[in-house]
């Protein structure tokens, strides 16, 4: 071997070692305060560069398999237990026919949409049944289910985080204390304890409740085929059977069968989750009309970059905002709302823009949103 040559092996086994140590050690919060914006840029780029190399058997196998961390769906018929299986959505409910009439009267004008329609991003899951909206709603929510994962643990190399469980501790707080919600914490969970949380929820939730769910932790773009995924505390960096895809995640939102259903998700490339359908602000439509339509909606703490873990008090910087702006929301507040509020906040310190968009795959309804209410 020639001397360059073997100084070109060299070079190249010290910058992989030198990125797999940078995943293994997090660097302690910012002392002096929040960096600047090239600072941020600068440190969160090179943290990407580490993830991608430290991840690159598993993506390798997702490039020859992209199947590879997807799920099964339960047998029809059988219910799902633990998590070795997703949920099925219920079929979708047979409406008769109306009765002919002589002179029918003329349709009533639609609604305004507040929700612009680009084509989608991101590939819908094939053959999500929509939610069975025979039976009329009723005008309020019945119950208000939260379940929030939070993943601080991971098994090296895979680095630690430092904020998701506190995150989701004190946001799920102020959902009981504030709004009512009855709050599951699921602390460092691998990948079946997440789809048996979310499996549960499945089958407990009525078409006449809310469910907000949360997930704080690792996640992954792959920018070829863009998909996203969460990375359980269990998750492999010579695998990805451990990683949750989004489009599992859709299938398991489009099982929950609550007409309210928002899924908020703070993690590294989580905007590719809401790619389905952009919710723009413009007119609203009534909260009764809301409530009588599925609607499902991702809330995620950034588009297609690295978000940070650091931030305020102990909270990620996302997740920080979103406490603030839940303590001090009025008593009927539409998620498009929380959105814009928290969305100005972190952009104005950093460099992550909280992206807000419906899942049309799960069965969203076009002009629907999620709405925060105060019990009366």
């Amino acid at each position: 071997m020639s001397s360059r040559l073997l100084l070109r092996v060299v070079l190249t086994a010290a910058l992989m070692v030198s990125a797999a140590q940078a995943q293994m050690i997090r660097p302690p919060a910012f002392m002096g305060g929040i960096p600047g914006m090239s600072q941020f840029q600068a440190i969160q780029m090179q943290r990407q560069q580490a993830r991608t190399l430290l991840y690159r058997e598993a993506l390798e196998e997702l490039r020859k398999n992209p199947a590879a961390a997807d799920v099964p769906e339960c047998p029809v018929g059988q219910s799902p237990k633990g998590g070795q299986c997703l949920a099925r959505p219920e079929p979708a409910a047979v409406v008769p026919a109306p009765t002919p009439v002589a002179a029918p009267a003329p349709a009533p004008a639609p609604v305004t949409a507040a929700v612009s329609s680009p084509a989608p991003a991101v590939q819908a899951p094939a053959a999500v049944a929509a939610v069975p909206q025979a039976a009329p709603a009723p005008a309020s929510v019945r119950r208000r289910f939260a379940v929030l994962v939070g993943n601080n643990a991971y098994a090296t190399p895979i680095p630690s985080l430092e904020t998701p469980i506190a995150d989701v501790s004190k946001i799920a707080d102020v959902l009981q204390t504030r709004f009512g919600f009855e709050t599951q914490i699921v602390k460092d969970a691998g990948k079946a304890k997440i789809i048996e949380a979310l499996n549960t929820i499945a089958a407990e939730a009525k078409p006449e409740d809310a469910v907000l769910l949360m997930y704080a932790g690792h996640g992954y773009l792959m920018d070829d085929i863009k998909m996203g995924y969460w990375i359980p505390v269990d998750a492999s960096v010579k695998t990805a059977q451990g990683w949750i895809s989004n489009s599992d995640i859709s299938k398991l939102l489009a099982a929950i069968r609550a007409r309210q259903l928002i899924l908020v998700s703070d993690s590294c490339y989580s905007g590719s989750l809401t790619k389905e359908q952009k919710v723009a602000q413009g007119r609203e439509m009534k909260p009764e009309e809301i409530l009588k339509q599925r609607s499902v909606l991702v809330f995620s703490s950034g588009a297609d970059e690295p978000v940070s873990d650091e931030g305020k008090e102990g909270h990620s910087i996302f997740a920080w905002n979103l406490i603030k702006t839940l303590q001090s929301t009025g008593s009927l507040t539409p998620g498009a709302k929380i959105w814009s509020a928290v969305s100005k906040d972190v952009s104005k310190e950093y460099p992550q823009q909280p992206q807000y968009g419906a899942v049309v795959s799960a069965g969203h309804i076009e002009g629907g949103d999620f709405l925060f209410q105060l019990p009366k």
